[in-house]
């Protein structure tokens, strides 16, 4: 090529080789290389609702099963709960100091049932967070309160049954102290657990956290958390009930038969201190799972791993909301003729021959204080 080359036509072709070359070059450099295609992960809206749509990696039955139950357990407990609230405030018989407690708590649930239980569900639903960074905050932050308020005044109805079977001359629990021990135990839960919303957030893939951080903060809030909102009170609870129970039965020397003390106690309250006792057991069996889980959890970089122990531990707690109306039904006598006056009150023939009953009962009531 060089030899059939003239004079002439030598300064053309040698730009021209020029420009060839580096047209070639600029086409190699500008081609990304293959590890980069690897690890390059798409951008662009479509690419990302599809990458985090798949995200938690739950098959269309598990999420139709979590449906399922969590539905059923949505819907008992917002009806329960709200028939609690509505049977205490209609029925005079059932208005005591101990039932201003058992209000608190059916709050807490509907407070619970109402705003974090569904949006977790449409979570999962989605297979992403759909609702914004603030209301991830604010549903795990109820998650956090509501159970911590629940405790507390579990504590509160435990001083109150001690010393009114225990000593009852000693100390009462009247009803403007019973307001003021309900609104401690929702402003002191209020203020520990306003640290979730530093902890929790919903991230750019559209995640809002299951759990606490792997952080030495995330590790000592729960710690405390443990300590101050479940392990503490649940001690607390333990030894006042311990305290009445022994003062109610007394155990043989042999420590097999078991027989009532000659002390007064009534009917009544015996019933009512097995209806707690049960309702303390279900609730600290319940959340128990939430409170550990918060500590010793999966990797939330495993999806399948991590969502389906939050399901699991949602759905156990939750669980308990929706057993505490049934818990009352059954145990507690007042209750269920309450629930009967309610749902006769818009009946004029059935009013009219509960009326002498409601009036008289009421008087009753009040002063067995149950």
């Amino acid at each position: 090529f060089a030899h059939s080359m003239d004079n002439s036509s030598g300064p053309f072709v040698l730009p021209t080789l020029m420009l060839l070359l580096q047209n070639r070059s600029y086409r190699e450099t500008s081609t990304p290389a293959a590890g980069y295609e690897m690890t390059a992960s798409p951008t662009g809206p479509s690419s990302s609702r599809n990458h985090t749509a798949l995200k938690y990696e739950l098959r269309p039955g598990e999420i139709a099963a979590a449906s399922v139950l969590l539905g059923a357990l949505w819907l008992v407990s917002v009806f329960g709960n709200s028939l609690v609230c509505l049977v205490i405030h209609r029925s005079r018989r059932t208005q005591s100091t101990t039932n201003y407690f058992v209000v608190s708590m059916a709050c807490a649930d509907l407070l619970l049932s109402v705003a974090s239980a569904p949006f977790v569900l449409l979570q999962f639903t989605y297979g992403r967070w759909t609702l914004g960074n603030v209301t991830c905050k604010l549903v795990r932050y109820i998650q956090y309160l509501t159970p911590g308020v629940q405790i507390y005044v579990l504590l509160s109805i435990c001083v109150d049954r001690f010393y009114t079977i225990v000593y009852p001359l000693s100390f009462k629990v009247s009803r403007e102290k019973a307001k003021k021990m309900i609104l401690a135990a929702w402003l002191f839960d209020a203020a520990f657990a306003s640290p979730t919303f530093f902890f929790y957030g919903s991230n750019s893939n559209d995640h809002c956290n299951f759990f606490l951080p792997n952080s030495w903060e995330g590790a000592v809030y729960g710690i405390i958390h443990l300590l101050v909102l479940f392990l503490i009170p649940s001690i607390l609870i333990i030894f006042f009930y311990q305290k009445v129970i022994k003062y109610i039965w007394r155990i043989g020397t042999g420590g097999m038969t078991v027989r009532r003390t000659m002390n007064i106690v009534p009917r009544t309250k015996v019933k009512t201190i097995k209806m707690f006792l049960m309702l303390n057991a279900v609730f600290l069996l319940s959340w128990l799972p939430f409170y550990v889980v918060q500590l010793w959890h999966p990797q939330e970089t495993d999806y399948r791993k991590s969502s389906l122990v939050f399901l699991a531990i949602t759905w156990i707690s939750f669980s308990s909301s929706a057993s505490k109306p049934a818990l009352y039904s059954v145990y507690n006598a007042n209750f269920r003729r309450g629930m009967k006056e309610t749902f006769c009150m818009s009946a004029m023939k059935c009013y009219r021959s509960n009326a002498y009953t409601i009036t008289t009962s009421s008087r009753i009531a009040k002063k067995n204080h149950v």
